[in-house]
Formats: C-alpha cells, structure tokens, sequence
C-alpha cells in the first residue's frame, strides 16, 4: 500500500484499518476549453483536497488515478489528455512522526 500527503489531506492507494469512510469521489479533468495536456496529477489532487475538506475528510483511500487520450479530438488537433481520478474520502488516523 502506498500513502502519500498533499496540502494536509492522505492519499492512500489501498485500504486503511479503522477509516471512517464518508462517500465516493471521483474527479476528471478535460473539456475543450480546459488545457489537460498542461495539467497535473496535483491539479487532480487539489480538486480532490477541496472536495474531501468540504466533507471533513483527512483521506481518500482506494485512491486510483491516471491519464486518457481521446483519438477522435487528437485527429483534429484538439487537446486528448483526460485526468481522472477515484477513491472514497474518509477519516484515517493519522501517522505520527517518529
């Protein structure tokens, strides 16, 4: 299991013993006007940063994230890249440092 922190908020690509899980999220980013190819998995992380302090999270785990490419916008020269990402926000303990 992998866990990083991002602004004060736990990404964790797995499950975490004793989360409290609040709900689902998923976030995308893409869209003509958008600019995707520019962005970065800390563009997807700050709109999920966002969405789990709303919920009074500290965590998303089950976190999954990654890049698509849309063939028929690359044809006509149009940005192809779409970001999205996926997990469910939750209340983790968090790790103290040693």
């Amino acid at each position: 299991m992998y866990a990083s922190e991002y602004k004060g908020v736990w990404f964790v690509e797995g499950d975490v013993e004793g989360a409290h899980l609040l709900e689902p999220i998923k976030v995308t980013i893409n869209g003509l006007l958008v600019q995707s190819h520019l962005k970065t998995l800390d563009d997807v992380k700050d709109k999920m940063v966002t969405r789990v302090r709303a919920k009074n999270g500290n965590a998303v785990v089950a976190f999954k994230y990654g890049q698509r490419s849309s063939f028929w916008r690359s044809i006509v020269g149009m940005d192809n890249v779409h970001w999205y990402a996926t997990g469910v926000i939750a209340i983790i303990p968090v790790p103290k440092a040693k």
